[in-house]
């Protein structure tokens, strides 16, 4: 080799090293501090809603957007600009009035207000269907319906001069596909930069939501295994860049922590936790939702997995501290910090008392008096109070002289369609009622046999349904005992927990061959919370709305009283 190409190699050589350490000289290699603020589940309650969260030994009220929205900037001044706003769905959807009546475009509008950046889908936002979630992330107004009582501008959409602009955040929905394209509904990803790292995110809600919304709001969608999705995103994500992964997934689990801000994560159980442990390795925050508990848990391999009750009462403040070069996250930690009423943001109160305003007569409105609180809680057979009234509700609604020769003889509801507690005041108001029952469902009565009666019972118990079953509210006049050591290994077979011979109507034995008419609400009807026996009943008949229902019942009773629950007994 001769001297001038030496010499050449060696200056190209030199040259190439003080391009490189000049590159270096102007990468970041301090580590990235980033702030994630974590919400879910917050369903419109733009107002404060009623009930307390538990902050150490206290009961405090907390919630309500005004007072959500100053958290928010509070959080965000703790990392200004290095600081996202995310959520893990049910954002809308079983709303009260303030929100509901307009369609939900007012806490869509609060929320992109609040600096939301990102939120996944969650069951709930299924409620009114695919085109109704579309136009909520797109804009646009409601069409005005046939009967021309809604999508009328200025009036219930399009509230804000004639115009609804859709969310200012990103809805994304990783394991929801559109059959017809065989492309996800909505984004199944984003990626954003903060401080100079990028954040990947996917969200998704939960593979069973067509069993927990109405056939209608899920037609032409599949909803896809949340851990098969997760997996196959995460490596993705990693080689686009990311240097944290973090996972917006509407399900969830439970603790015993009796505190918002107990990080010790007692008892952790629930379907999110075998999800979250068979996650890639490069998934590093989970934030969840679904089940509405307050928990910051870490998982054994170091995993956080954080959920902030409903309502809009608490936040996830989450810290990732971000090594820039090898993209990887150095440290993280979570607390729970709750929305307490001391301070609120003056633009959104606004927005809150314009809506609350114009709902304010028919939330007011006064259709009853209660002899004794009315709650969900139930007692060790399964029975609550409300569910009971609800159900009676639903069986007078059905039972008058407009069902003819075909009135209905037991009436059912789900559990999960009755949303709130009535306590607290002796008179009933149209808003609590509505909060009691947002859903909009109508009432059908249809016929089922005796065999098919049972079929029912036992499906209360049997899987996929939740650990201890999911217990129906039934009407006066129709009672039958189960079998509590027979729910060991739910899975061993049908007919194994009520007990033979237990169910009556008035007294009288359920006759396997006889048909009985039984009224539950469309959701139900069409097999939702996964009782599909009640899709093989005939003749159906549909009635009311269930609000409308309960409204009337409660205006035809001087004074609610608790009933008995003697309606479901349980052995051992």
């Amino acid at each position: 080799m001769s001297t001038k190409i030496s010499s050449r190699i060696a200056r190209s050589a030199a040259a190439l090293a003080a391009l490189f350490l000049a590159g270096c000289a102007s990468v970041n290699t301090t580590p990235v501090q980033v702030s994630l603020i974590g919400l879910n589940d917050f369903h419109g309650n733009l107002q404060p809603p009623a009930g307390s969260v538990t902050l150490g030994d206290t009961k405090v009220a907390a919630g309500g957007a005004a007072h959500l929205a100053a958290l928010i900037s509070q959080l965000k001044a703790r990392n200004p600009g290095h600081t996202l706003v995310v959520a893990a769905g049910d954002m809308v959807g079983a709303s009260p009035l303030a929100s509901a009546l307009f369609h939900d475009e007012p806490s869509i509008d609060a929320l992109g207000q609040m600096g939301l950046d990102i939120s996944s889908v969650g069951n709930h936002e299924f409620d009114k269907g695919r085109d109704e979630l579309l136009r909520l992330q797109r804009g646009g107004c409601l069409a005005p319906s046939a009967d021309g009582r809604l999508g009328r501008v200025g009036v219930d959409t399009c509230m804000n001069d004639g115009k609804f602009s859709g969310a200012k955040f990103t809805y994304l929905a990783a394991n929801v596909i559109d059959q017809r394209s065989g492309q996800t509904l909505l984004p199944a990803t984003a990626m954003r930069t903060v401080g100079g790292v990028q954040i990947g995110f996917i969200g998704l809600t939960l593979k069973d939501t067509p069993s927990v919304v109405t056939p209608a709001g899920v037609a032409g969608l599949r909803f896809e295994d949340e851990v098969a999705t997760v997996n196959a995103l995460a490596p993705q994500l990693k080689a686009a860049g990311a240097a944290a992964i973090v996972v917006l997934i509407h399900q969830g689990g439970a603790t015993t922590a009796t505190s918002v801000n107990d990080k010790t994560c007692p008892g952790f159980t629930g379907e999110i936790v075998a999800i979250v442990d068979r996650f890639d390795a490069a998934v590093d925050v989970v934030i969840s939702g679904h089940t509405h508990q307050e928990y910051v848990c870490t998982r054994p391999d170091g995993r956080l997995v954080t959920q902030t009750g409903s309502y809009g009462r608490v936040a996830s403040a989450i810290e990732l501290t971000i090594d820039p070069v090898a993209r990887k996250v150095l440290r993280k930690s979570a607390d729970n910090v709750v929305a307490l009423r001391d301070s609120k943001d003056a633009a959104i109160d606004a927005l809150v008392t314009r809506y609350a305003d114009l709902v304010g007569p028919i939330t007011s409105a006064v259709v009853g008096k209660l002899a004794g609180p009315l709650t969900r809680t139930a007692n060790a057979a399964g029975e609550s109070t409300l569910g009971a009234v609800v159900a009676d509700a639903f069986l007078a609604a059905t039972s008058d002289a407009s069902y003819g020769a075909r009135p209905a003889q037991i009436a059912f509801t789900n559990p999960g369609g009755v949303r709130a507690d009535l306590a607290g005041s002796a008179e009933v108001s149209y808003g609590q009622l509505y909060a009691v029952m947002p859903f909009g469902n109508n009432l059908i009565t249809l016929d089922l046999n005796g065999a098919q009666l049972l079929r029912l019972l036992e499906q209360q118990w049997e899987a996929p349904q939740p650990a201890g079953g999911r217990i129906l509210p039934v009407s006066q006049g129709f009672s039958y005992s189960w079998d509590a050591a027979k729910l060991e290994g739910a899975a061993a077979g049908r007919g194994q927990r009520v007990v033979p011979g237990s169910m009556r109507l008035q007294g009288v034995p359920i006759d396997m061959q006889q048909t009985y008419r039984v009224t539950v609400n469309s959701y139900l009807a069409s097999g939702g919370d996964r009782f599909s026996v009640l899709t093989e009943g005939k003749n159906a008949q549909q009635g009311v709305v269930d609000l409308d229902a309960t409204v009337a019942w409660f205006r035809t009773r001087d004074s609610m009283p608790a009933p008995a629950q003697q309606r479901i007994r349980r052995l051992h």
